[in-house]
């Protein structure tokens, strides 16, 4: 039996490191097998421009342009894992909202 050992690992951010939001995710398997999708934000599309009608120094109406304005799906990153790592993600953000949804339930994962 060997002796038990332990060791040290310290965190640090790339130079290219971000934060980013997302409201959801898309994709699938790639040809080789390996899960690539899209991390993306779900907003409404800005108007190229407004037209704000004023009236005694108060503002009475506006109109964008152009009408109206859809929905966007924005990808904000790209994602390629292996099968493997993606179900230790997924079961990572699993743990994490069941923490986040029940505080003080103990964690599904390590």
């Amino acid at each position: 039996m060997s002796p038990r050992e332990s060791f040290t690992v310290e965190f640090t951010k790339s130079d290219g490191y971000r934060l980013i939001a997302a409201t959801g995710a898309w994709g699938g398997v790639s040809p080789n097998g390996e899960i690539v999708f899209d991390l993306y934000i779900e907003r409404r599309r800005n108007p190229e421009s407004i037209t704000i009608e004023v009236e005694d120094g108060e503002q009475v109406g506006e109109e964008r342009h152009p009408k109206p304005q859809p929905f966007e799906r924005e990808s904000q990153i790209g994602v390629v894992v292996r099968p493997d790592i993606a179900r230790a993600i997924g079961e990572f953000l699993i743990g994490m909202a069941d923490k986040a949804i029940w505080p003080g339930r103990k964690e599904t994962t390590e």
